[in-house]
């Protein structure tokens, strides 16, 4: 049974009070963490957690959560993974960073190579952010040029790149972004294919590359629009990048590649290819990725690409552990059949309170979208309220992003999901009401 946060905290006027970091009485999160969080999607409750198994977390409350966050999705297979523990411990024990060539570095690049796909040669780093400004930086060296085509609403990490087009904008989301990055941004809209070849007929010659979620924000491709920009890109001399930061290993094995059938020039990994530790891969084909070799230094086309940490062992080891079980008969058929399962209930508790908005998603994905016709400020008041009271009611989900779904979750764990979402929806639309907030319907 879930020990969820005690009914003194449904109370409107109470403020969630701050956890106090341990060992350190008198300091607060607030005033040693920005924001008093370690990510830019802080949760509407505050809650400081001291341990995870399988798809569970429990606060130092000792408070108990069924976990749909999963750390940001890398843990796939769920907090602390026997298969994953053991080969952890083991490889501990020889030494944890060498920043050089290493067994299991060695082991996991060359699994990476083998799978179908564009992956000829890889170079690790340890941030999803790293992964896709190192293959935007491949991607200018082999052709020459400097713009780049992104879509409106995507994510790519950090970088300057990533900022601009973020959250549907054609401009910088993030103060300190320079000018110049965004003169050579191009920015279209994602499964309309008319607005890259519109940005293709003015820019087609100064692109460098098309960096593209193939799965962006959770919703899929039209059949028709990867196969198209694959075709743009090679007519055009264009580098495609698929960044499969969130969808690699997790549609598929081979991930959005397999999953669409459609081959790029170059991937982007991370979350689940590191095991939940830091680790990230930018793999592709050798003309492109042979310009990081450090033989080639003194050409002008070199790419500089390296980190401390990168291709660490402990990372590389646990994902080899996570790579192997996902390769186990029927995992994806039981990860699918749980997306599906959690999407269909979600969607009947939007229907059965008349709230309008879509589930989308597919494979071990759901994410909600509330329709606003009263304006953003309409659905986004409905969301916040939405994740506070799933937290109450013992379920961590961020509707801003997703609900990730591991393969310890059971049938039985959706199902508390799918009914904790509707007294969710419940008592949030009960809340804004009381505060004579507008409403998405």
């Amino acid at each position: 049974m879930l020990q969820v946060a005690p009914e003194v905290n449904r109370q409107e006027d109470a403020r969630p009070k701050s956890v106090l970091i341990a060992d350190s009485p008198e300091v607060r999160a607030d005033d040693v963490l920005v924001g008093g969080s370690n990510s830019a999607f802080a949760l509407p409750v505050r809650v400081c957690l001291e341990r995870g198994y399988g798809s569970r977390v429990w606060d130092e409350s000792g408070r108990e959560y069924l976990d749909f966050l999963l750390a940001s999705g890398p843990l796939i297979l769920g907090h602390a993974h026997p298969r994953v523990y053991d080969a952890v411990a083991r490889q501990l024990s020889k030494g944890s960073v060498f920043h050089t060539l290493n067994r299991p570095a060695l082991e996991l690049a060359s699994r990476l190579a083998e799978i179908p796909g564009c992956v000829e040669m890889v170079r690790f780093a340890s941030t999803g952010t790293e992964a896709t400004l190192h293959a935007v930086r491949l991607a200018r060296a082999y052709t020459g040029r400097d713009k780049v085509l992104i879509f409106a609403g995507s994510y790519h990490g950090s970088h300057d790149l990533s900022i601009i087009g973020y959250r549907g904008a054609a401009r910088a989301q993030s103060g300190g972004v320079p000018r110049s990055a965004i003169e050579d941004t191009v920015v279209a809209r994602f499964n309309d294919i008319s607005s890259v070849e519109a940005s293709f007929a003015v820019h087609g010659s100064s692109l460098a590359a098309v960096l593209v979620e193939p799965q962006q924000r959770s919703r899929d491709p039209s059949p028709e629009f990867l196969p198209r920009l694959a075709q743009l890109c090679r007519s055009a001399g264009v580098v495609l990048i698929f960044d499969e930061v969130l969808t690699g290993f997790r549609l598929a094995f081979g991930g959005a590649q397999e999953y669409y059938g459609v081959e790029p020039d170059v991937v982007c990994y991370g979350k689940i290819v590191g095991g939940g530790f830091p680790l990230s891969a930018v793999g592709g084909r050798c003309e492109i990725m042979c310009l990081a070799d450090p033989a080639r230094a003194s050409a002008s086309t070199f790419v500089h690409i390296s980190g401390t940490l990168s291709g660490n062992p402990v990372s590389a080891v646990a994902g080899l552990a996570t790579l192997a079980e996902l390769e186990e008969p029927g995992v994806y058929e039981h990860l699918h059949k749980l997306g599906e399962r959690l999407r269909t209930g979600l969607a009947g508790q939007l229907s059965a309170h008349g709230i309008g908005g879509s589930v989308i998603g597919s494979g071990p994905i759901a994410a909600v979208e509330f329709s606003d016709p009263a304006g953003p400020r309409s659905a986004l008041a409905l969301r916040e309220a939405v994740n506070r009271e799933l937290i109450l009611q013992g379920v961590l989900a961020q509707l801003q992003t997703r609900f990730y779904i591991s393969l310890v979750h059971t049938e039985a764990e959706i199902d508390f999901a799918i009914d904790a979402f509707g007294a969710a929806l419940g008592a949030a639309i009960q809340r804004l009401c009381a505060a004579d907030r507008p409403l998405a319907v």
